[in-house]
């Protein structure tokens, strides 16, 4: 009986951190037109800081771009909602680049291939559920 006890609490404490710590994300990137610069990707579980405000974003990651096509991970992510903007820093500058009159010049893209109208795309266009069992986000970069 005891056996069963510890038992049955080890493996509830386990399935409560495996919860805690959630599941890991992998970010599919299709379409970068150069291998120059980094690409910078923020996840969101926000619709008030979707896609704008960075330092706003669940989780964030800049990583050299390596190729046309690339996936990047994200770990300790919980079952949720989110939506995830990504885009081609190709200066290196930390930020996007814009023409005089506010059109990126870089390289962008979102989850649900989600595009804003005179603007940034609408984070209820872009999310979607998340849980153990999503294998991959794709997001594909358009000029």
């Amino acid at each position: 009986m005891k056996r069963l006890f510890l038992l049955i609490l080890t493996i509830t404490v386990m399935h409560t951190l495996t919860a805690q710590t959630g599941h890991t994300m992998t970010v599919s990137i299709t379409g970068l037109r150069e291998t120059t610069g980094q690409v910078m990707i923020f996840i969101y579980n926000n619709a008030d800081d979707f896609p704008t405000k960075r330092d706003k974003a669940f989780k964030a990651k800049k990583v050299p771009v390596t190729g046309a096509s690339m996936e990047v991970t994200f770990d300790g992510v919980p079952d949720g909602t989110y939506g995830v903007a990504v885009y081609h820093d190709e200066n290196m500058n930390d930020k996007m680049d814009r023409s005089w009159y506010g059109m990126p010049k870089e390289g962008y893209g979102a989850s649900n291939d989600a595009k804003g109208s005179f603007g940034p795309p609408k984070f209820d266009d872009a999310k979607f559920p998340f849980t153990a069992a999503t294998k991959s986000i794709p997001i594909i970069i358009h000029y």
